[in-house]
Order: structure tokens, then C-alpha cells, then sequence
């Protein structure tokens, strides 16, 4: 096994790393990084709060009840929709509509999730009565209703239905703003909440329906739905050649949360192209040279860890400390020049979570070390 061979290019850590990435410690990326999304983008920030991040800023997310830093936010495209998701007007808008049967609507003064007063109340004048009540989304699809509530009065209990309106599902509501989430994996063709008995009062804010299994960061709307688009985030460069050796190494990846999309990458590194790649991902590890050399597939978990190692013939991976999967069968990629974080080469594959830490080792780091540093 080739372990610790002399780089002489590199400037190494304490630990023998020559890339050390710590997302949650840092407010903004420095020059070293290429990001750009072409749209503004909403995140948990220090506070707890829902802020707003401008055209091709970075968002460093925080945990919306512990307030502790998850790290860079990478997301693929995501659409809200449904319209007015902070107002719920009554008319309007070609995808739905939103409802006020047995209902009595208050604008409040109370801090929305957003820190401002945008909440609404809406108390119940009888039983049963309906807050949203929406007409056909498009196709069917697995889609997942996501929104904020608050129990004021009474037990808080709501019913929510994302099938044809007929069958409805009991969810207890607290005192305390909590972003709910409804998945479904049949046809949604209709999303609708309504309060149980006349003597509950709520609070709602930011509602948002979106394709896919996951609720994704909150898309504000107003009279139509809304796009957000992708992130991306690269390294490139003398900033990636600084540390990068090509015949040996040892890629590590941490994250906050899973990875709603199934498949998303944490780390990529790879020539621009799909021909020659070395990634970690939520299901998926690989080396990857005109076709696979080695890949290790795995359940994705929350909050993990996962290391990739290679050198000729010789590659080898990790998940969160466990049993070390080998591959003694391996050609290495070439003309690798960039790293793509959270996403694959082409933008696609988005990690759909926080990034926490990624760290390189310019060497095939053992099988016991690979156990070490994802425990």
C-alpha cells in the first residue's frame, strides 16, 4: 500500500491534510471558491430565523431550535407551487386558492418566522373549518407540502389532506413555530389544512408545495409560483492544484442533515467533464475513469461521515466508522483540475443539505485511519 510518500508541493496540516474545510465556521467564501445561483435563496441564520441571501450568495445555515452552525447550504433548482405564501389570499392565482370556510383571519403583530409581523391568525368559527384548499398541481408526482404553524388557542390539532381533499391526516400542532412537513409518494394532486374544532386558534406562515421528497429551503411567493435556482460551488486553479495529488489521496466529507434528493454529492472532484471523476455522495462513493473503477454504494444517513481513498489498484471507503469496503482493481482518473462541492461536474446531483467539513489527505490513508477519522 502506498501510505506516506514525501509531497513536497503541499503544505500540510497538523493532521497530514493538505485541504481542511470547515463550513461551520465561516460567514461568506473567500477567493478561493467560485459560487453562483441566479436567483436570491432563503436560510436558517444565526438567530433561528428565516433570512434571504442575494443573487450568487453563499448560505451558511444554523439549526432553527439549537442554533448551532450546519455548514454551506447546496441545493438543486426548486419550484413553490403555491401562490401567496406568506398572505394566503382568497383569489387569484392558477394553482390554487386559498380557502376561508368557518374561519376568522387576523393580521397579528407577532414575529413570523421571518422575524417581522407578517403572521396570520386564523381562528375557527366551527368545526372543521378550512385554511388552504387547493385546486389540481399539475401531473402527478411525489410532492411535499411544507409550512410553518403555531398552536394559540385551544388543543392546535389540524387536519391535512394531499390527495383528493376526501381523506385527512391528524397532526398536533405546538406552541412554538415549527416548520411542518407532509410527504407524500402517491399522486398530490391537492393540498388542504383545516383546523379540527371551533374552540383552536393558529398561526401560519410560508407555505410551499414542491415536486420531489423533501421540503427544500422556503420559496416566498405572491400572485405566481416562484423558482429558485441552483447552487453551485467550485474550486478550481492554483487554489485546487495546491493541494490535490493525483496519485494518491484520501477525500473526507461531513454534512448536517439528509440528503432529501436520494443521491446528492458531497464532494467531486473532476476534470469539468462526467469522463473522469472521484466523488463522495449520500448514496454513492466512486472513482470513476470513461466507466466505473470502484463504487461503493451505501443508505444514506444523517449527519455522517464518509472517506474515499485511492491509489492504483488499490482504493477504499468508509461510512461513519463502520466496515471498510475495498477495490484492488483500479485505474485512476486524469487531468482531474476542480473540485465540485455538493453537486456533480454538471450541476446536477445537488447534496440538498449543509456541507459541514471536507478535508483531503494527500496519501492512501490505511484502512484502520479511514475508520478513525469517519468515527
Amino acid at each position: 500500500m502506498k501510505g506516506n510518500s514525501f509531497v513536497p508541493f503541499m503544505k500540510r496540516k497538523g493532521d497530514g491534510s493538505t485541504l481542511n474545510l470547515d463550513f461551520t465556521k465561516m460567514s461568506e467564501l473567500d477567493s478561493r471558491f467560485t459560487f453562483t445561483r441566479s436567483t436570491t435563496a432563503t436560510y436558517i441564520d444565526s438567530s433561528g430565523y428565516v433570512a434571504s441571501a442575494a443573487i450568487n450568495e453563499a448560505r451558511f445555515e444554523c439549526d432553527a431550535t439549537t442554533l448551532a452552525a450546519k455548514g454551506l447550504l447546496i441545493e438543486g433548482s426548486a419550484t413553490n407551487l403555491l401562490n401567496f405564501s406568506e398572505t394566503f389570499a382568497t383569489t387569484g392565482g392558477t394553482n390554487n386558492n386559498w380557502a376561508d370556510t368557518n374561519l376568522t383571519r387576523t393580521s397579528t403583530n407577532n414575529t413570523s418566522p421571518r422575524n417581522d409581523a407578517t403572521a396570520l391568525r386564523i381562528t375557527a368559527s366551527a368545526a372543521n373549518g378550512t385554511i388552504i384548499s387547493s385546486t389540481a398541481i399539475g401531473t402527478s408526482a411525489a410532492r411535499t407540502l411544507s409550512v410553518w404553524l403555531r398552536r394559540v388557542t385551544g388543543t392546535g390539532n389540524i387536519q391535512y389532506t394531499l390527495d383528493n381533499g376526501s381523506t385527512y391526516t391528524t397532526q398536533a400542532i405546538t406552541a412554538v413555530w415549527v416548520r411542518y412537513t407532509f410527504a407524500t409518494t402517491t399522486a398530490a394532486q391537492r393540498v388542504g389544512f383545516r383546523i379540527v374544532t371551533s374552540a383552536d386558534a393558529i398561526e401560519i406562515w410560508g407555505a410551499q408545495l414542491e415536486d420531489g421528497t423533501g421540503a427544500s429551503s422556503y420559496i416566498p411567493t405572491v400572485a405566481s409560483q416562484v423558482t429558485r435556482a441552483l447552487d453551485s460551488c467550485i474550486m478550481s486553479g492554483t487554489s485546487f492544484s495546491s493541494w490535490f495529488n493525483a496519485t494518491q489521496g484520501t477525500l473526507l466529507t461531513t454534512w448536517s442533515g439528509t440528503s432529501y434528493g436520494g443521491s446528492g454529492r458531497y464532494a467531486t472532484i473532476n476534470d469539468g467533464s462526467s469522463s473522469n471523476q472521484i466523488w463522495t455522495g449520500y448514496s454513492e462513493s466512486a472513482i470513476y475513469n470513461g466507466s466505473f473503477q470502484a463504487q461503493f454504494n451505501v443508505a444514506g444517513t444523517a449527519n455522517g461521515k464518509v472517506a474515499i481513498a485511492y491509489a492504483l489498484n488499490d482504493s477504499a471507503w468508509c461510512l461513519s466508522g463502520g466496515t471498510v469496503s475495498t477495490d484492488t482493481s483500479v485505474t485512476l482518473p486524469t487531468g482531474l483540475n476542480q473540485v465540485t462541492f455538493g453537486a456533480n461536474p454538471a450541476g446536477g446531483a445537488q447534496v440538498n443539505t449543509s456541507l459541514k467539513t471536507i478535508k483531503f489527505f494527500p496519501t492512501r490513508l490505511s484502512n484502520a485511519q479511514l475508520q478513525a477519522i469517519t468515527t
